[in-house]
């Protein structure tokens, strides 16, 4: 487990549980920001509850590219995280928030989750950038976040620092209220196939359909040549049987990516290959079917 970060000292996190009262956020940042920023966002829809906060927080140790992100080269982007981190809990200090913390996951998603595990929290607040600043592991991040936990989450959204390296104030900010069942769980309750994006019911059914597509195409050629097979026939047959095995193999990744909520680049690239090979191969069969 991550050596855990103190404003004052390194504590055990069931710290936190022995003080009563206060409203304990899990914040999980992306991105250093002006902490008094937060505590009077923080405050502003608490409403009646306790203003003392106790805060966990944990700096993910995101890669800035999405091949980096994927092969988990994360050594450098661990040592940023650390900065973060310690960045981090120095400006809350400074708004009268006392905050502990630790290096996460690379995924924000995972980084939650354990901290989660460690942190009874009756908040989660997530500080991540723009739309136009975000980083490849941040994207489309909100769309699961405002779904995926039990507790209420709020997203701050700030921009990179400036160059002069001052502190980001916040850009905007989106709340999503506590869920008594999450998706996953209502998932595994119903028994009913994952949510599959636009992208992936596109791949499936151009895969479906241009596979019966280049079936018949491939029948029909090999039925113009009687007694033996012509070379336009044959090439037409192993794109037949290419798209076939490829939009199986497209359908089965599909359906297990989307069980494990994984949203990564091999995500994407099984349904757009099923699309474009499915789609060139098609036109392919029937310039060579018709010539």
């Amino acid at each position: 487990m991550p050596e855990i970060v103190s404003g004052e000292s390194s504590a055990n996190v069931s710290a936190f549980e022995t003080q009563e009262g206060a409203h304990r956020v899990l914040l999980v940042a992306d991105e250093v920001f002006r902490g008094t920023d937060l505590a009077e966002e923080l405050k502003s829809h608490l409403g009646g509850r306790p203003s003392r906060f106790e805060v966990f927080a944990i700096a993910p140790a995101i890669a800035h590219s999405a091949i980096d992100q994927e092969l988990g080269n994360i050594d450098g982007p661990g040592r940023e995280a650390a900065v973060r981190l310690e960045t981090i809990i120095r400006e809350l200090g400074r708004a009268g928030i006392e905050a502990h913390g630790e290096v996460g996951d690379s995924d924000p998603m995972v980084a939650i989750g354990d901290g989660l595990n460690e942190f009874p929290a009756d908040e989660i607040v997530i500080v991540s950038h723009v739309d136009s600043e975000c980083d490849y592991a941040e994207r489309n991040l909100w769309g699961r976040l405002s779904s995926d936990f039990h507790p209420p989450v709020t997203q701050v959204l700030v921009n990179h620092p400036d160059v002069d390296g001052g502190l980001s104030p916040i850009v905007s900010v989106e709340h999503a209220p506590a869920h008594d069942v999450t998706e996953d769980e209502l998932i595994k309750e119903t028994r009913n196939f994952p949510p599959l994006k636009r992208l992936d019911l596109a791949g499936i059914l151009i895969g479906f359909v241009g596979t019966v597509a280049l079936g018949i195409i491939a029948v029909a050629a090999g039925n113009n040549d009687p007694g033996q097979l012509s070379g336009s026939a044959a090439v037409i047959l192993l794109i037949a049987i290419g798209a076939f095995l490829l939009n199986v193999a497209n359908i089965v990744g599909l359906l297990f990516f989307e069980s494990v909520r994984y949203t990564g680049i091999w995500e994407k690239f099984f349904a757009r290959t099923s699309i474009g090979f499915t789609t060139v191969g098609l036109a392919i069969s029937l310039i060579l079917w018709l010539a």
